[in-house]
């Protein structure tokens, strides 16, 4: 029996979600006419224009808003410690399978925002309502099992493994450590307890400064260190395909590489698990595909940029990886820490706590959002009653345990969400195209 148990969650937290991804990536990107290749210099320039513009909305959030509480929970600690895992684990060469994943993962992400958008009603959007309401009535239990699949990744993924990997950089005793959780839940339960709105208000200030920050803090490792530069990439191609020949033997599956940084590259931009979609299924936007957009943006920024800087910082600073042990924020403090002497420590604690603390505001709408679907308004007030607590439990505990729940119960919300996504493909397809069809400009 417990074999078969653990057959069965390394199967969900492990290659069929992502070989389901991959394929729903695939099958979308060629059925849409290659939509998030076409369209990714507009999607930068729209993200990147509406930011400046910061067009409020009187009704519901902004379009903006809705991306950047969508960012707010991708960007988070996995773009430092998770890629640091990644690369400690898989090799160099899972960087370039973090980017394959991710390409794959805009033609996803656009469709469920689309698809949001499509089926929406008065309650908001998200993979349980384009279930719901396009989907046959006998699917209707995936809805279900979506939504609580989607409270238990907000307390494990969203809340416990942000905090504690955020409040884990502090090097400091259990006291301290409540301290700043005690601090992590107060500022999480003032915003969410403020619904979307709030949420949008406060991410579309923090989420914009806390990325610039960081991209300055890893441009100035790269750039100092640039004759590594080409190297860095070298051995990233290299070693996506012979993690032998970069790791010293101590990283020998092709395999193992490619689901590590596919892993990693989940985990960090979420395409495909459909969390995103609850996001923008909140804004007051009727154009499906143009608010799509944003989600090809999100991964962008979040994967291509973001996780390819702290790769880079990695790589080119020297620092010694121990391939094949397991590593996170010590790989990336290193790397900092070679540049920026004892202010590399001080800078990786401010931006994994910023990046933390934006995830569990981030996942707590979702949360909320999921208890609502299920158990109506004292659902989601019941949830956001008890969603700031678990920053406690993040603060002081092992979190260990915590990370394989959050894969479990990510592998099932992707799982069930790319499944909505290839039923219902012919509806986001149509407005992908119509948008191909229109003047780009």
């Amino acid at each position: 029996m417990k074999e078969i148990l653990e057959f069965v969650e390394k199967l969900i937290s492990g290659m069929l979600p992502f070989t389901f991804l991959v394929i729903c990536g695939v099958f979308l990107t060629v059925k849409s006419g290659f939509f998030q290749f076409r369209f990714l210099p507009l999607s930068i320039k729209h993200a990147l224009g509406v930011a400046f513009s910061r067009k409020k909305s009187k009704d519901g959030i902004s379009p903006f808003q809705a991306a950047c509480t969508a960012l707010s929970s991708t960007v988070g600690t996995g773009n430092i410690a998770g890629v640091a895992g990644a690369i400690a684990v898989g090799g160099a060469g899972a960087v370039f399978w973090m980017w394959i994943s991710a390409l794959a993962g805009m033609a996803v992400k656009s469709a469920e925002i689309i698809l949001a958008l499509k089926f929406k009603d008065k309650k908001g959007g998200g993979p349980m309502y384009y279930i719901k309401y396009g989907l046959s009535h006998s699917l209707t239990f995936l809805a279900i099992i979506f939504s609580l699949a989607g409270i238990l990744s907000a307390f494990f993924s969203g809340n416990i493994t942000q905090t504690g990997s955020a409040i884990a950089t502090l090097n400091a005793g259990k006291g301290v450590k409540l301290l700043f959780g005690i601090g992590f839940a107060l500022t999480v339960a003032a915003v969410i307890i403020g619904g979307a709105k709030r949420i949008g208000n406060i991410t579309e200030k923090i989420v914009p400064l806390m990325a610039l920050l960081y991209i300055i803090m890893t441009l100035g490792v790269i750039i100092i260190n640039i004759n590594s530069l080409p190297n860095a990439f070298a051995i990233i191609l290299k070693g996506a395909f012979k993690p032998k020949a970069v790791t010293g033997g101590a990283v020998g599956s092709v395999i193992n590489t490619a689901v590590t940084g596919a892993s990693r590259g989940v985990f960090s931009n979420e395409a495909g698990l459909g969390t995103s979609a609850i996001a923008h299924g909140a804004a007051r936007e009727n154009e499906g595909a143009k608010q799509s957009l944003y989600g090809i943006f999100e991964v962008f920024a979040d994967t291509l940029v973001i996780c390819t800087l702290t790769a880079l910082t990695i790589l080119t600073s020297g620092v010694n990886i121990e391939y094949g042990k397991t590593a996170s924020t010590e790989l990336a403090a290193s790397a900092l820490s070679c540049t920026y002497g004892k202010w590399g420590t001080v800078l990786l604690v401010v931006m994994m706590c910023l990046f933390g603390l934006s995830s569990v505001i981030g996942w707590g709408l979702y949360g909320v959002k999921c208890s609502g679907f299920l158990f109506g308004k004292r659902g989601e007030k019941l949830f956001t009653a008890i969603y700031p607590f678990f920053c406690l439990a993040g603060a002081v505990c092992k979190i260990e345990t915590a990370w394989r729940l959050s894969a479990f119960f990510n592998g099932i919300m992707l799982c069930v969400n790319v499944f909505a996504v290839i039923m219902l493909s012919n509806t986001a397809i149509k407005e992908m195209r119509n948008m191909n069809d229109k003047d780009k400009d």
